[in-house]
């Protein structure tokens, strides 16, 4: 029978145990929470409503909100989490090419054929292997985002067959994506300031430029007379927590953490919905969206066709990685389709 002394150091090692777990699950998960958001957009709705959920839990979480830029470009908010300075972010894929040049694969022109086959390649063929890239980086992905497909906006005429650039400069960010698909339909590029881009604009020193159409919304609304839907580079987002400072969570956190984003396929419908709003506006306001037809995309489809290759050549092996798994990915998706 166990002496009464021996006892006694069990029952307070029990109760050590207990303490120390009750302690771990007690105290509030701290951090600074950084993305650049458009106040009354879709987005900005759903980073509201992830702050709200946050905030109904004062017991699991302790964030300080910087939801307007405060801490800086994208490239800033990467470096940022990174280093544990911030702790969550929101990035577009534009941005994440700048630490993984491989994800340039996902962007280059017309790589997928319409929306429904983007969402099945991303959800069951790449969002394990992205996952990855990022994990290695120290950054952990929350939740994939929607941006959607990008634009051309232009000043004086619309942009209808890939000669209408020749000679024109277009105002993009700074990332191969962009340049091969500017260079490859004969086109200059100039990589300059937000601030700079409406006396750009003004002055000739861009014609017009790439982006989406919510950026065009509301940035440029008025400013530009045409925007074209090439629907040729899709774009997503992503939500990364720093992997280091996420591993001091409990796992009731992290899921309660996931758990106050809105699913992706809610999201994913409600920014298509807005984006269409957007473009609805766009004329009474005095842009014009254009629409493609079948033959003029497959024009523009053949004049980008050596932005991938460039791609491919500047990202090796994990680029072409990628690359075969979204054509695994594209094969599935017409198989099951019956195509």
């Amino acid at each position: 029978m166990p002496q009464p002394t021996v006892i006694a150091m069990r029952i307070l090692l029990v109760l050590t145990l207990l303490i120390s777990a009750f302690s771990a699950t007690a105290d509030p998960l701290k951090g600074k929470v950084g993305v650049y958001s458009f106040p009354d957009s879709v987005w900005w709705d759903q980073w509201m409503e992830f702050q709200s959920n946050i905030e109904a839990q004062p017991d699991d979480f302790e964030f300080e909100w910087y939801m307007l830029g405060e801490l800086g470009s994208e490239q800033q908010l990467i470096t940022g989490a990174r280093r544990n300075r911030i702790q969550i972010i929101s990035v577009s894929s534009q941005g994440m090419t700048s630490l993984v040049p491989e994800m340039g694969v996902l962007l280059a022109p017309y790589m997928f054929d319409n929306i429904e086959e983007a969402d099945f390649v991303l959800d069951n063929y790449l969002a394990a292997p992205i996952a990855g890239l990022f994990s290695d980086l120290g950054l952990e992905v929350l939740q994939f985002t929607e941006v959607g497909w990008g634009v051309i906006y232009t000043v004086d005429k619309p942009m209808l067959e890939p000669e209408d650039l020749r000679g024109l400069t277009l105002r993009i960010s700074p990332t191969i994506i962009l340049q091969s698909f500017v260079e490859s339909v004969g086109a200059d590029y100039a990589v300059i300031e937000l601030g700079e881009l409406i006396p750009g604009l003004q002055t000739g020193l861009v014609n017009g430029g790439l982006t989406n159409a919510v950026f065009v919304h509301n940035v440029l609304l008025g400013q530009v007379c045409c925007v074209t839907r090439l629907k040729g580079m899709y774009e997503m987002g992503v939500n990364f927590a720093n992997k280091r400072w996420l591993s001091g969570a409990t796992p009731e956190q992290v899921q309660a953490l996931k758990d106050s984003y809105t699913d992706l396929a809610s999201m994913r419908r409600s920014v298509r919905a807005y984006v269409e709003d957007v473009i609805a506006e766009g004329e009474p306001n005095g842009t014009t969206y254009y629409d493609l037809t079948p033959e003029q995309r497959d024009r523009w489809k053949q004049a980008s066709s050596s932005g991938l290759q460039r791609i491919l050549d500047d990202t090796g092996s994990e680029g072409a990685r990628l690359y075969q798994l979204l054509l695994d990915g594209k094969a599935a998706y017409a198989r099951q389709n019956g195509e």
